[in-house]
């Protein structure tokens, strides 16, 4: 696979080559053209957006020059809207013409809607799955879960500074028997009618952000299970007890379950950094969400907030309102257990696998017959890097102590 993309890019040809056929205005031809395309596309293990900007030739042709990548010529050829196009109106009726009457550049249906979306009408998702990965890459074949061994503790020197003559801590990655398990997100729409002149694009995007909308919901929940119950490699997270942190405390208030104190928060903050896995996110459903925001917005003496309480006593707080330059991030998920909070290394826990053109089959689709479809679909999986940077809190009740 990684020849046959060098291969590709090494070999790059001007639109006119890689989209032949496409904007005839024969319909048959236009709709064999671009069967081809996505075949094409398809053996690469490519989207239609990535092999564009692998095959079309930037350096070549009549957009030479206009700093467009292989992708964006695709499109401004077919005369389909690139990003400083879309506020244009009359672009978005243009290129739907350009689907009604030159099928074949159906292909590129989902992916212009997309950028659509990306360029003009992103909405504000505030349950959300990019706040929660250290990484995302792209994969072509199945994957095992891997595993990390540390070295025997005692064959060196536990600090941070290597002494003369001892061994190097060395961490061995393994590939276990387990593999990696996708899940596809999305779904789709399909219009019982053909696009007319004075139809624009805009017809579609608020169903597509619907779409956007539901495919992260579920990405969440994948997420956020796996945090919880680990992968089947890793095990499930260590749970914390708030009445636990509650009982180091002499003269201690009695807290309720499921209510958040700033106190056990933070005292649970410090012995995770102690144990070498500080928390920068937490994950909560939305009374967690609530009791976050409570937390930190409460009123206190003289209608000063917790922060303000603490900066007039001259402690720095650790964690300031968490929608300013916060410290701890936190990420909510519907699907979060009642009373706790997820809390984890984001860099260090979960990474993201995107099968690699398993989005082509949404091109396919869009050229199947004469009624318009739009279908968004992502094929993902999710693994744990490390399995020890996640804790629980369990806000259970706080007795008062003496």
């Amino acid at each position: 696979m990684k020849s046959n993309l060098l291969e590709l890019a090494r070999n790059r040809k001007p639109v006119e080559q890689v989209l032949a056929g496409l904007d005839s205005d024969n319909p048959q031809e236009s709709l064999a053209a671009g069967q081809t395309l996505i075949a094409t596309a398809k053996r690469a293990g490519l989207s239609l957006r990535d092999f564009c900007r692998l095959a079309v030739d930037p350096d070549q042709g009549k957009y030479k020059g206009a700093g467009l990548n292989g992708y964006e010529i695709a499109l401004a050829h077919l005369g389909l809207p690139v990003k400083e196009d879309i506020d244009q109106g009359v672009i978005l009726q243009a290129a739907a013409d350009t689907f009604q009457f030159k099928p074949g550049t159906r292909a590129f249906f989902p992916e212009v809607i997309t950028d659509v979306i990306a360029w003009k009408y992103r909405q504000n998702q505030i349950e959300k799955v990019d706040g929660m990965l250290a990484n995302s890459r792209g994969t072509s074949s199945v994957e095992l879960i891997s595993r990390v061994i540390d070295d025997k503790a005692e064959d060196y020197q536990q600090t941070g500074v290597i002494a003369e003559g001892s061994r190097v801590p060395i961490r061995s990655l393994q590939m276990s028997q387990n593999s990696i398990t996708f899940h596809k997100f999305g779904g789709g729409y399909e219009f019982t009618y053909e696009f007319e002149r004075r139809i624009s694009l805009d017809l579609v995007t608020p169903y597509a952000n619907r779409i956007e909308r539901e495919v992260q919901l579920g990405q969440v929940a994948i997420v956020t299970s796996l945090l919880v119950n680990g992968d089947g490699v890793n095990g499930a997270a260590s749970v914390t007890n708030a009445s636990d942190l509650g009982a180091l405390y002499t003269g201690h208030a009695a807290i309720g379950a499921g209510r958040m104190d700033w106190e056990i928060f933070l005292k649970w903050l410090i012995t995770r950094a102690q144990a070498g896995v500080p928390v920068d996110t937490v994950v909560g459903n939305w009374d967690m969400f609530f009791e976050w925001e409570r937390m930190f917005a409460k009123p206190y003496a003289l209608g000063m907030t917790m922060t303000d309480v603490l900066a007039k006593a001259g402690v720095n707080a650790a964690i300031e309102n968490p929608r300013f330059n916060q410290s701890v991030n936190f990420e909510v998920s519907s699907s979060a257990p009642a009373s706790q909070l997820i809390g984890f290394i984001r860099g260090e826990t979960i990474e993201e696998l995107v099968e690699n053109g398993s989005d082509i089959e949404e091109s396919t689709r869009s050229i199947e017959n004469q009624k318009v479809r739009y279908i968004k679909t992502k094929n993902a999986g999710y693994r744990l890097v490390f399995g020890d940077t996640r804790d629980i809190l369990n806000l259970d009740a706080v007795t008062a102590n003496p």
